[in-house]
């Protein structure tokens, strides 16, 4: 019966091999707080290729475009939201975009700006400061995050293994697009995710590998923004890094590494708020 299962979860990664709109990403990035609520961007887009005939290679984690015609371009939507309990609630909708994977940072740099010019003109703003960020590059290996699984309840866990944030474990919680992605693949309802075969689940989430960990204070508070990914991994040549990085007085975009997906792949962001 494992191994039946592991078949086809292979098979779900095959079927997302299949077209490049299942390279896709959900990120977040906190801004900062209002009346002690959070602020965050919502970055949802899919990579797709503008070319004739639909090929593309993927070396050392960039995209090599050998006919000058074939674009890598990202394309989706980007608002900013509060956090609100455990809903989020829309503050501003700041519309669909379509850009260059090469330009992908100065292109989404004017977004991050309006949304930080509604931002800081809220009750009692208190700005981000992005303190530390571990970056994994997909390595199971990395010691900047843990990725764990209670097998019995079927609950998964990422900790950041920094000194002090150990024990402090985080529920990884699929992100509703995420899942829809797999769904809409699958014709299985893994929207329903809770209520799928718990086999299943388990070895779902043991597809995913950690990308980042990012470290905010803002206020009183600290937050942490777990990033994991999974895709085809044979031609992505970035490695782990071996230390923590400190930004330090960094522009609000500057760690925009969104479009660091793998081949045929998927990442999505969750918070841990404490």
């Amino acid at each position: 019966m494992r191994q039946i299962i592991i078949l086809f979860l292979f098979l779900i990664a095959s079927r997302f091999s299949s077209a490049c709109s299942a390279a896709y990403q959900y990120s977040l990035f906190p801004l900062g707080s209002s009346m002690g609520q959070l602020l965050v961007l919502e970055v949802e887009f899919n990579r797709y290729l503008s070319t004739p005939d639909n090929q593309m290679m993927q070396i050392g984690g960039r995209f090599d475009n050998k006919n000058n015609d074939i674009e890598v371009r990202w394309k989706g939507s980007i608002k900013l939201y509060r956090i609100e309990a455990d809903s989020m609630i829309l503050v501003e909708d700041l519309g669909f975009t379509d850009l260059l994977d090469s330009e992908y940072k100065e292109a989404l740099l004017p977004f991050f700006k309006k949304a930080f010019e509604t931002a800081i003109k809220m009750p009692m703003f208190e700005e981000a400061v992005l303190e530390k960020a571990g970056i994994c590059h997909h390595d199971r290996s990395c010691n900047f995050i843990k990725l764990t699984i209670d097998e019995k309840n079927s609950k998964f866990y990422a900790s950041s293994n920094e000194k002090g944030f150990k024990n402090k474990k985080c529920v990884v919680n699929f992100s509703k697009q995420t899942l829809q992605k797999v769904e809409n693949s699958t014709k299985i309802k893994f929207t329903d995710f809770d209520n799928i075969d718990k086999e299943y689940q388990i070895d779902f989430f043991r597809l995913w590998s950690p990308q980042t960990v990012r470290r905010y204070s803002i206020g009183g508070q600290t937050v942490q923004v777990f990033t994991i990914g999974r895709g085809d991994k044979s031609r992505y040549t970035l490695k782990k890094e071996e230390k923590w990085r400190e930004p330090m007085l960094e522009t609000v975009a500057h760690y925009t590494q969104g479009n660091d997906v793998l081949f045929h792949g998927q990442r999505f962001d969750f918070l841990q708020i404490f």
